[in-house]
């Protein structure tokens, strides 16, 4: 029992939308993004511990720093994919 219409459908590769799209400055925006979120602010914390006096001046004990400062930019991170996800529908 097949349908007309599955022997109607031809694929025509050159057709596809997915062919002309490209990565444009949203897809390097979000590049820097994950760089930023995934290496250089845990790297910073790692490497800078002389940091701890600047982290106590704001009230955040050390351990608490490791887990609060990488959630700032992980936040903006994905308010960006977000944005690029709808800018990229439109």
């Amino acid at each position: 029992m097949s349908d007309e219409r599955d022997e109607e459908y031809v694929h025509r590769p050159e057709a596809s939308t997915g062919s002309e799209r490209e990565f444009g400055w949203r897809g390097w925006l979000l590049v820097g993004a994950l760089v930023i979120s995934f290496l250089v602010v845990p790297w910073v914390l790692i490497l800078f511990s002389s940091a701890r006096e600047a982290v106590a001046a704001v009230g955040l004990p050390w351990r608490e720093t490791f887990l609060v400062v990488p959630l700032i930019p992980a936040v903006g991170l994905g308010v960006l994919g977000v944005w690029a996800a709808l800018a990229a529908r439109r």
